[in-house]
């Protein structure tokens, strides 16, 4: 069963307990005056008071259930969201230290200064998530941290905020960025309506680490086309490459974390090779919270324009 579901279900009964115990303190005092009137005595305070105590101490219970419940989702948010960010940043430095020190063509003398500046790097990456996480929580929340000196308002215009994410990415010390020749971008203004700040920062961790992923794994690529566009009643986040991909079905953390984005936002996430050589990452969601009956045309026209 859904957590949601569940909470209905719940809420529903908790309802439904509380009409039954008003009902029956109405019930005992009508049974009780006419029993009055008719010349019988019978005490209903002692059962008006029990029920009326055992549906304080429920209210009680619901209510410390209800917060411990909303505690436990704002700290798995706050985790997600921290991975995220330690995902997209430090760890990407951890990954090419761990590359260069299993590298064999060069010397240990060579090595040893490029490994010293990426340790520092990641030193540096990661004072500045520290600080900050140690900002208040509200302060925080509507805020996509990237690096120490750049931190993004959710609350811009979300595609310049995609831009920006766009640009200080490829500004990156990534081995495949250095290869491509041409980059095409086009970002189209976003109905932002339907989306909470949570998606918003879950779109832009999409287009960080596919680019990242780019960066990483695009051997030779040349090409580089990123899109965000409207087509069919879908919006369209598109990173391709022409990029020699040896894997590109690997599945690890992020691309699962990108399949959940794509479930909460009622939309598709694919990762697939593209011929004869090049890989499409592609996240889309529907305008309204509702899928739309255009997606089949939407992706029938998305087959035809990544031919590449």
């Amino acid at each position: 069963m859904q957590p949601g579901l569940r909470n209905i279900i719940k809420r529903d009964i908790f309802i439904w307990y509380l009409l039954i115990v008003a009902l029956a303190i109405v019930s005992l005092s009508i049974i009780s005056y006419c029993l009055m009137v008719w010349g019988w005595w019978v005490p209903i305070i002692p059962a008006t008071f029990g029920l009326i105590i055992n549906a304080m101490e429920l209210i009680a219970l619901y209510k410390y259930d209800r917060a411990l419940r909303l505690g436990m989702k704002t700290r798995q948010a706050v985790i997600e969201s921290t991975f995220e960010t330690i995902h997209n940043g430090p760890l990407q430095s951890l990954a090419k230290v761990l590359k260069l020190v299993k590298r064999r063509d060069i010397t240990t003398q060579e090595l040893l200064p490029q490994i010293e500046q990426e340790l520092e790097k990641l030193n540096y990456e990661l004072r500045g998530i520290y600080d900050f996480l140690q900002q208040e929580y509200p302060q925080q929340d509507n805020k996509l941290y990237l690096s120490n000196n750049l931190v993004i308002s959710l609350q811009d215009n979300f595609h310049e905020i995609l831009y920006q994410v766009y640009s200080y990415t490829l500004d990156r010390d990534f081995p495949c960025f250095k290869t491509i020749k041409v980059k095409i971008h086009a970002f189209e203004p976003i109905d932002e309506r339907y989306l909470n700040i949570e998606q918003k920062r879950g779109i832009a961790r999409f287009l960080e680490e596919a680019l990242c992923n780019v960066g990483k794994h695009a051997t030779g690529a040349t090409k580089l086309q990123v899109t965000c566009s409207l087509f069919a009643g879908w919006y369209s986040l598109q990173i391709i490459d022409n990029g020699l991909n040896a894997n590109p079905y690997k599945q690890g953390r992020g691309t699962q974390q990108f399949i959940n984005l794509a479930r909460q936002l009622k939309g598709k996430f694919r990762r697939s090779p593209l011929s004869p050589q090049g890989t499409i990452c592609e996240l889309s969601w529907p305008v309204i919270s509702k899928p739309c009956k255009g997606y089949k045309k939407f992706l029938r026209s998305n087959q035809r324009a990544t031919s590449y």
